[in-house]
């Protein structure tokens, strides 16, 4: 039996090399493929493991903190501290650190924005000053922000100077001027009531009275002014935050950011100077983070002849009469926060220009999400009385900053004085200033925000809003309930605490018992996405949440998500805009991992079923021609099983010899793609292409061991059936294709799986774009994915474009003395081209039809979604198949030419 088979493959070389080359082709594809995967796997988990370790591994919130948005996308906002005042116990703080495992946990307490006072001043022009009579000047500011988008115009404010005595009076009445008429108020008292706009020329506009004898009249023991001035007031917010320093320093390196003094004690005590204030320690942030300038101009108005009573009114009118500019100062953010510091770093105690005597919180935004996944944040209204603390807005020092009258996107809480007053309780005092740039700068492939020292990223998504922001990002301004909300310029500890939860003096609605906001938790041996640090994250935070019921989110192997903001235009030029915001995306890592495996399998499952179909059509159409051959050995005795073992050892000798071959192909072609091709993977093929000849060949030689003997010496003859008359080409190609349904179904499904492979790799990638290559880590193993996708649908494809190429050459081989008597009653080349051509496309066409029905199921199963542009895809994906197949069908109708014709005739 092995003799005979032996003879068959030698003295039978074409049809040998025909499956041979069918095998080799599978077995170097399917193992430079496997190799091409293993690469691409070892690639994808280097890049996964090197970026999977974050600032820290699990995120605990306040129960409830958690939003529905986030609950549903699986993601963490990038500003998750917003809104966020108390809501975590120190007791419950502690049980978290004691947890085994638990390496680092790092509270951080929100307190809230105060508005403290740099004023940027000039003197005015002197030798104008020399002239006599009174003078009038008038001060004007215009803030921009928003990269110069937005700009708010403030009511102007006014400076008055006399040549007559003044003398302040009390802060009810105001300045009165002694003119030699009688005595005159000309600067005013102007409280601010609750229902006056914080906005409003009464509140905003101010005026100052000079003298050119007593100076501002504020009387003896005054601090001497040499000449009076104008200038710009900016009112800062300043975010106070409160941390664990001890715990900060181990999370994020706080303590090696310090640009200058000492680094924050760990357990400070208030300190209480004269007048009763209460100081904290804080670390201050080098930079505000604002980006705002504000314009102002100084104008020279007509001189009056009389003392002006500057009441509201007078003020409203006097803005829109015309005056002479005399000067134009610019001054930035930056410029007034270093005021801002070096006002702080000079006074402390009762009445300093940087006390807090009373600060906001500011609530979360909230969006409406769209059909494409763009988010857009809602606007809300706050009242006037937020401002309101009880004698004037923000205290007798400051005004609130305009910016607040453009759209707000934060409900704004006050945490005003619980006396009625704008007495101060509580002044920060400098121990140290920090570069929020020196702070740990952590992977930006699985970056988690740490909240509290940098902005929200929010980049321009689309060419308009680079051209409005000059391609720079969207940066907070002095609007405290904008969209962008600022990082943290004041950092305590949270032994600090008390003096800024003093329920006499700032409201008994403090989170005292509660204060912490969120605690951000390191959990100790996480090396990277293996099952031993993921069961000891998930362990600790299973504990956390079993312990202490908070809200707890697992943000190791976490990545950086792109998401689209759309914007909506303010009020004040800032036009809509389309941003790009940074959410984190949980479990992106373990999501590659197991993708990339899914979609491995997927593949390469489906290349091997195509390298069964075309090894198997290959053996059944070798069985076919030796048919009579077969025949003659059962009529001589052999019997059934050894009929079955004859054929089935000679598919395994060719599936042996294309095995080695292929394992040795494979080896030199991985290498040369650059491919980790080990020796043992090409060895694999060896088995892999015997196992794949066997199964193909098991049915073909089942069939020829069940023939009849006596059948298959005879010459095929069809049996008489009902006569068909094919109306033209197309007809008769389709008569022929199911003639031999088996093999026309062979074909089609050959074709079918690769169209399916082709419908399927753009399921996943729409999977990578939607779960994976959405977020940075995905977009930075995305190439290494898709390329070894592509490689492998277009092998299936191609494989199955030759089946169905095979099928047809098969056809013109059996059906040679059909094809000469039609040639004989005069059909031209062209026509029999054209009706070979036609039955191959009909067999692309059904298997084509087929496998984009079969790769939009796979599409619904794989994504869980079946969106209208993927039948699209699978349209195009029909016409590409029956196209490829048309034209591969040409190749084979070339042998209509080499037909023996006469030979053929005579045999018939």
């Amino acid at each position: 039996m092995a003799r005979l088979a032996w003879s068959q493959l030698r003295f039978r070389p074409v049809r040998l090399l025909a499956v041979l080359a069918g095998m080799l082709l599978a077995t170097t594809a399917f193992t430079v493929l496997t190799a091409a995967s293993r690469t691409a796997q070892l690639r994808t988990t280097g890049t996964v493991s090197a970026h999977f370790v974050p600032a820290y591994d699990i995120l605990v919130r306040p129960k409830g903190a958690r939003t529905a948005l986030e609950t549903r996308t699986g993601t963490v906002q990038p500003s998750f501290l917003s809104g966020i005042y108390g809501g975590i116990s120190l007791s419950q703080y502690r049980q978290i650190a004691s947890i085994p495992g638990v390496s680092v946990a790092a509270p951080v307490a929100m307190v809230g924005y105060a508005l403290i006072l740099a004023h940027l001043g000039w003197p005015l022009p002197a030798g104008d000053l020399a002239r006599p009579g009174r003078h009038l000047y008038r001060v004007s500011t215009t803030w921009v922000s928003e990269a110069g988008t937005s700009r708010v115009s403030q009511p102007a404010s006014y400076v008055y100077v006399t040549p007559h005595p003044i003398h302040f009076v009390s802060d009810a009445v105001g300045t009165k001027e002694a003119a030699p008429g009688g005595s005159t108020l000309v600067c005013p008292a102007q409280p601010a009531t609750p229902a006056q706009s914080p906005f409003s020329v009464a509140v905003q506009s101010s005026s100052d009275c000079w003298s050119k004898v007593t100076g501002p009249g504020l009387g003896a023991g005054a601090p001497a002014v040499p000449n009076p001035g104008w200038g710009t007031s900016w009112v800062i917010p300043v975010l106070i935050a409160a941390v664990d320093p001890a715990a900060e320093a181990k999370l994020d390196g706080l303590n090696h950011a310090l640009a200058s003094g000492r680094y924050l004690p760990e357990h400070a005590r208030d300190g209480a100077p004269a007048g009763g204030t209460a100081t904290f320690p804080v670390l201050a942030a080098a930079s505000s983070g604002l980006d705002e300038y504000a314009i102002t101009k100084l104008q020279q108005l007509t001189p009056p002849q009389s003392p002006p009573d500057m009441n509201p009114q007078w003020l409203t009118r006097a803005a829109a009469q015309p005056g002479r500019t005399l000067a134009t100062e610019r001054t930035t953010a930056q410029q007034a926060y270093q005021e801002l510091l070096s006002t702080m770093s000079r006074s402390a105690g009762l009445g300093s220009r940087a006390a807090i005597g009373n600060y906001w919180s500011v609530g979360p935004v909230t969006y409406r999400d769209s059909a494409t996944g763009t988010l857009t944040p809602l606007a809300v209204r706050n009242p006037a009385s937020v401002w309101y603390t009880g004698q004037a807005y923000n205290g007798p020092f400051n005004t609130t900053p305009m910016d607040n009258a453009d759209t707000q996107y934060r409900k704004l809480a006050d945490q005003a004085p619980a006396t009625g007053t704008d007495s101060v309780s509580a002044s920060p005092q400098i121990v140290g200033i920090f570069n929020p740039a020196k702070v740990e700068s952590f992977d930006p492939l699985s970056q988690v925000p740490l909240g509290v020292y940098q902005p929200t990223d929010a980049g321009p998504a689309n060419a308009a809003t680079r051209a409005a922001l000059h391609d720079s990002d969207l940066l907070p301004n002095q609007n405290l309930g904008g969209y962008i909300s600022q990082p943290a310029d004041l950092i305590t500890t949270l032994s600090a605490l008390p003096a800024l939860e003093n329920t006499a003096s700032y409201g008994s609605h403090l989170p005292t018992s509660d204060p912490i906001s969120v605690i951000r938790v390191r959990v100790a041996g996480v090396t990277g996405p293996n099952p031993v640090s993921l069961e000891r994250i998930r362990e600790a935070a299973q504990q956390i949440e079993q312990r202490t019921h908070l809200d707890v989110d697992i943000v190791a192997g976490s990545s950086p998500e792109p998401t689209t903001i759309s914007l909506p235009a303010g009020k004040y030029g800032q036009p809509a805009l389309t941003l790009t915001e940074n959410w984190v995306k949980k479990g992106v890592a373990v999501t590659i991992l197991t993708a990339v495996d899914k979609n491995s399998v997927v593949l390469f499952t489906l290349i091997l079923i195509v390298c069964v179909l075309f090894v198997a059509n290959s053996a059944s159409a070798a069985i076919r021609g030796r048919r009579r051959e077969l025949g003659v050995l059962a009529c001589l005795g052999w019997t059934r099983p050894r009929l079955f073992t004859a054929v089935l050892g000679e598919v395994a000798a060719v599936g042996l010899t294309a095995g080695v071959l292929g394992g040795a192909a494979a080896l030199p072609l991985s290498t040369a793609l650059g491919l980790h091709a080990a020796p043992g993977r090409a060895v694999l093929a060896v088995p892999v292409a015997v196992g794949v000849a066997v199964v193909a060949g098991a049915v073909p030689a089942w069939l020829a061991a069940r023939a009849d003997p006596v059948t298959s010496v005879r010459p095929p003859v069809l049996g008489v059936g009902r006569a068909r008359h094919p109306a033209g080409i197309t007809a008769l190609a389709a008569v022929n294709v199911l003639r031999t349904p088996g093999r026309s179904l062979v074909g089609a499904l050959s074709l079918a799986i690769g169209i399916t492979a082709l419908t399927m790799l753009t399921a996943v990638t729409f999977a990578f774009r939607g779960v994976v290559v959405g977020s940075l880590l995905g977009e930075a193993v995305a190439v290494q994915v898709r390329g070894v996708d592509y490689v492998a649908t277009i092998a299936t494809v191609a494989l199955g474009v030759l089946a169905v190429a095979d099928v047809v050459f098969l056809n013109i081989r059996e059906r040679g003395a059909e094809l000469a008597t039609i040639r004989a009653f005069g059909w031209r080349e062209s026509a029999l081209s054209r009706l070979v051509a036609t039955e191959g496309a009909l067999i692309g066409l059904s298997g084509a039809i087929l496998g984009a029905a079969l790769g939009l199921v796979g599409t619904a199963e794989f994504t869980g979604q079946l969106p209208g542009a993927f039948f699209l895809v699978a349209g195009i994906a029909v016409v590409t198949g029956a196209t490829i197949t048309a034209l591969s069908a040409l190749l084979p109708a070339q042998a209509l030419r080499r037909l023996p014709a006469a030979h053929l005739l005579a045999e018939e």
